[in-house]
């Protein structure tokens, strides 16, 4: 009786004391961070203004199957607001049409896998004739267009607008031959003093190359830089202005690209491409224009080149400038931890 009467006893002091059993508070002379809480004084992120996007790199040009379709399953597990590519999904380079179905519902059977919207920009494989924009229009819709979302402009270009000379690459590839366009594709995105090089050394590669360099063209129609000129009239408060086409078109002359620019001098935004296989940055007046590497396209130089690379681009949106972070497909890895087998690469 003695011993329970002060136990009693004991509980009521910790009562009338006012600290409260099991409330989760340390003592009242607690002030770090909040008086209840150990965490700093800054804001959660999430907010109604926030958002994320994901941008995935080149699928073609001789594709490694499986690589594309491991990233849909990574993106989803992210659950970004949306996702958005920057071109060649199919390898294209036809007129066949049941061939082109099977190729976009190849694509389409992965990019499903999805549970949160992707945005289509077409690319050279996607567009290289008639044919492909008639097909790309009855599936998909618009080949250049331009939407919102919480406050930010995203234009969607077409560098194929009408498309490159009917199937351009794959006549060089049946006169040259598939190893000899590589050997250039590869030297021209590598080191320009061993591209040279390799380019005295072999007329015949010269020659190719000089082919190649020509048929890098982009082609933007009056109706697509009206396009640009009317969306940009529409949202002149724009937090922010992402433009998103396949070929980097300020790595070419281009008068009408030329003009978009012009456009776009006085606002804050951010060009996004590919078509090189290679990742590269450079500031322009200010601005960011990125060239993504892959998302499962063939590597578009050296194995040894860090800038060739299987990835996908994070796009954080808040207060201020975007923030982008690029993520190695294979720097991934699930809950019960590293696979020891990776995707094909």
């Amino acid at each position: 009786m003695r011993y329970a009467a002060m136990l009693l006893g004991g509980v009521l002091a910790l009562s009338l004391s006012g600290v409260a059993i099991g409330a989760g508070q340390g003592a009242k002379d607690f002030r770090a961070g909040t008086p209840d809480v150990a965490r700093t004084q800054k804001g959660f992120a999430g907010g109604a203004d926030e958002f994320r996007f994901v941008v995935i790199g080149d699928r073609t040009g001789k594709h490694r199957p499986g690589v594309f379709e491991d990233a849909m399953d990574r993106v989803e597990a992210l659950r970004p607001d949306f996702v958005i590519n920057i071109g060649d999904l199919i390898e294209g380079n036809t007129e066949d049409r049941t061939q082109l179905g099977k190729e976009w519902d190849e694509v389409n059977a992965a990019i499903d896998r999805l549970s949160v919207p992707f945005f289509y920009v077409p690319g050279n494989h996607d567009l290289t004739n008639e044919a492909q924009r008639s097909e790309w229009r009855k599936r998909l819709g618009a080949d250049y267009y331009s939407f919102t979302y919480k406050g930010a402009l995203f234009l969607v270009l077409n560098t194929e607008d009408p498309p490159q000379p009917k199937i351009a690459r794959a006549k060089l590839v049946e006169q040259y031959g598939a190893e000899a366009m590589m050997t250039v594709f590869k030297a021209i995105n590598g080191d320009p003093a061993k591209a040279e090089a390799l380019f005295a050394s072999d007329p015949k590669l010269a020659e190719l190359a000089g082919k190649f360099r020509a048929s890098e063209n982009v082609a933007f129609s009056a109706d697509q830089v009206k396009m640009v000129r009317d969306a940009l009239a529409k949202s002149p408060e724009a937090r922010w202005t992402f433009v998103l086409m396949h070929r980097p078109a300020w790595k070419v002359d281009s008068p009408a690209f030329r003009e978009i620019e012009g456009l776009l001098k006085n606002r804050p935004h951010t060009m996004l491409a590919g078509h090189y296989h290679k990742y590269a940055y450079e500031a322009r007046g200010g601005h960011d224009y990125i060239q993504l590497g892959t998302t499962g396209g063939i590597p578009g130089g050296a194995a040894d080149d860090p800038a060739v690379v299987d990835h996908v681009m994070w796009v954080s949106v808040a207060r201020g400038a975007p923030r982008v972070s690029n993520l190695k497909l294979d720097g991934f890895f699930g809950k019960q931890g590293p696979s020891p087998t990776a995707p094909a690469r």
